[in-house]
């Protein structure tokens, strides 16, 4: 049975984002910390935002210190380039896909697939054809029906940078990207799979505390609960996070160098923690301040 297109559009969307959630709460501005980074030492104005990739379906703006690093930047750099949605699609609907002959159900644990199975909604068989990790992001996705990534931060940031014809780019490339998941072994994807089964009610229950901790810029919160799935399957995370994050750096080292006006853009967690993002630019001299 062909997959849906409305189907691999949404995976496309899911890879593309982050695993944050939201609740249905108006941003907060209440003269603290944000997910907001400047690099007090860069020739020019060079920002870090961390953003929540879906937010509830309703007007709401930045704070208005976030809103005025997006006027001061020139240019904008997302995890991937966000005008290739196309090809993105085309790209995923090819890597989450088992080639004919294989299904899930001869890929995970018994337990597993009968697990998968109970989530499944009837009558739907394209998801035999769909790897762990696909499936695992369709359904963290489909929890989040109130929340669009169309009102996530990102797409605000974009919308802005279009505004004012201002270049935007990807920290990855398309393919880099898709391999963060098409890359795990069957292990690693079932692992995966697994934890968002497993982690689903406590993720629904604590999301507006989550949004919470990104609106005041809690990163040391952010990152500590997301660090036992960290270790509980570590592989799978250095995919995720630390891996990408160390892939970024000396990209976002270069841009600094040039001494252009500059945003990047990325999920909340790829700034939190020993690995993250604004550590190991501090380790390669640059001094950052939170905003």
């Amino acid at each position: 049975m062909k997959i849906p297109r409305s189907v691999l559009c949404w995976l496309a969307l899911t890879l593309s984002c982050s695993f944050a959630v939201a609740a249905p709460e108006p941003l907060k501005s209440d003269g603290g910390k944000h997910c907001l980074w400047r690099v007090t030492n860069a020739k020019a104005p060079f920002y870090l935002l961390g953003t929540m990739h879906s937010l509830p379906l309703r007007n709401w703006k930045f704070p208005p210190v976030i809103e005025n690093a997006i006027r001061e930047s020139h240019q904008f750099w997302f995890e991937i380039d966000p005008n290739r949605s196309d090809l993105f699609v085309k790209k995923i609907t090819t890597a989450a896909k088992y080639p004919p002959g294989t299904t899930i159900r001869n890929k995970v644990d018994p337990k597993t697939y009968a697990a998968v199975m109970q989530r499944t909604p009837s009558g739907v068989s394209w998801w035999a054809q769909l790897k762990p990790w696909a499936i695992a992001l369709i359904m963290h996705d489909s929890r989040l029906q109130i929340y669009s990534g169309e009102y996530g931060a990102d797409n605000h940031v974009l919308e802005e940078a279009k505004m004012r014809s201002c270049p935007v780019g990807g920290l990855e490339t398309m393919d880099e990207h898709i391999r963060v998941f098409s890359d795990m072994n069957d292990t690693e994807g079932e692992v995966f799979l697994l934890q968002t089964m497993i982690y689903e009610n406590e993720d629904a229950k604590n999301a507006k505390a989550r949004l919470a901790e990104w609106e005041t810029g809690n990163c040391e919160q952010i990152y500590s609960e997301t660090l036992p799935r960290m270790k509980e399957a570590p592989s799978v995370w250095w995919r995720i996070v630390d891996h990408r994050n160390g892939m970024w750096v000396p990209r976002i080292d270069s841009e600094i160098r040039k001494g252009i006006p500059t945003m990047i853009v990325a999920g909340a967690l790829h700034f939190c923690g020993p690995h993250g993002v604004i550590g190991l630019l501090e380790k390669r001299g640059y001094k950052i301040e939170q905003l």
